[in-house]
């Protein structure tokens, strides 16, 4: 990292009421590809600028988590940043979102059960001349690089394998396994982000049955960012987004044919009556409805729903929904219960799909088929 420096406030999409424009971070300085005269700096460049994730200008950043992440950033000292909490609430979208808008090339590894040590460091290949070249890992490369590794799902990984990763969470020189002893000392600002749904010390939502519990080395190491769903305002923000290709016509003739109703302030509203706002509220209520049956949602009775409504189902499902309106003229059965089945529901147990699905009828007021 050097050099740039960009406004944190403004760089996130906050404003200067909610966060000081003289609050600044540092950036991934990349050079002019056009001033580059050697091939092979050149090549390197691009190759770092490509690994940059692309900006998603319809991200919704949370400003607690935004804090969080800025101080690990910024004042920590080569600490492992952890990313921890349930499936779709946005970990790896989080670190993602936060790296593009600064410019960081981001190497990712996934991890599993039955991961080996090359999928992270490297292995030898064979190359032009029946030569064999070693083949650099996402995490080498992000060594090399001063960027950042991001190993998604840390705790399915087996802790005598995770071991491995002891002495390059140091921060210091590491050896590569498999390169006969070679050892790489990682450029400035490479750091590591791993994110899990445990804790690495337990899963008390019992949903996770191949998550690993870690060494209390590795835990030392870590800082950590717990990521919920979000709230209410940024999930409505999200659905937004996710419904700006259909104007307000569209959405509300589908309405109409449909027959839904929501309560609102006011009262009960029907068909085009209702907003855009208005719809957007029922959406995010049954998504509540919904995580308060579910485990994930910290329900722990026997009868709790092993799927949740994440914020990416949320946004799915909307988007879904609308782009499946003409099933209510065309079909005479629910664009609203039919997008469920394809996002969320079909992937569930029968009766927490009878579950899911008399949410949406609770809040909507519609029923899988439509009356003619």
């Amino acid at each position: 990292m050097k050099g740039t420096r960009f406004p944190l406030g403004s760089t996130f999409g906050f404003s200067a009421n909610e966060i000081n424009p003289q609050i600044t971070i540092p950036g991934y300085e990349h050079p002019d590809l056009d001033t580059l005269q050697d091939p092979k700096e050149k090549a390197v460049a691009s190759f770092l600028k490509g690994n940059v994730p692309p900006v998603d200008s319809g991200y919704v950043f949370r400003k607690d988590l935004l804090r969080e992440l800025n101080f690990w950033y910024t004042q920590t000292s080569g600490d492992v940043l952890c990313l921890w909490g349930p499936t779709g609430s946005g970990k790896t979208s989080l670190a993602n979102q936060f790296l593009a808008r600064l410019g960081v090339p981001v190497f990712h590894l996934k991890g599993h059960k039955k991961m080996e040590l090359i999928e992270a460091f490297g292995h030898y290949v064979a190359g032009p001349n029946g030569q064999t070249v070693f083949n650099y890992g996402p995490v080498t490369q992000a060594a090399r690089c001063g960027g950042i590794v991001v190993i998604n799902e840390y705790d399915r990984i087996q802790p005598s394998t995770a071991v491995a990763f002891n002495d390059v969470f140091e921060g210091g020189e590491f050896a590569i396994p498999g390169k006969h002893g070679e050892t790489i000392r990682p450029r400035s600002g490479f750091k590591i982000i791993i994110t899990a749904n445990t804790n690495l010390v337990e899963d008390t939502s019992g949903l996770y049955q191949t998550a690993s519990t870690h060494d209390i080395s590795l835990l030392e190491r870590l800082y950590s960012i717990r990521v919920s769903y979000p709230d209410e305002e940024a999930e409505k923000k999200v659905v937004s987004h996710a419904l700006a290709r259909f104007d307000d016509k569209l959405l509300s003739y589908w309405f109409d044919q449909e027959g839904i109703r929501v309560s609102t302030k006011t009262g009960e509203k029907h068909g085009a009556a209702i907003s855009r706002d208005e719809f957007i509220q029922g959406i995010i209520d049954v998504a509540q409805k919904i995580r308060k049956q579910s485990r994930d949602g910290g329900n722990d009775d026997d009868s709790a729903l092993e799927r949740t409504m994440s914020t990416r189902i949320v946004a799915k499902w909307a988007s879904y929904s609308a782009g499946m309106s003409g099933a209510a003229t065309n079909l005479g059965i629910s664009a609203l219960h039919y997008a469920m089945t394809k996002c969320l529901s079909d992937f569930s147990t029968e009766s927490t799909k009878i579950a899911l699905h008399q949410a949406v009828t609770d809040v909507f007021g519609v029923a899988e088929k439509l009356k003619p």
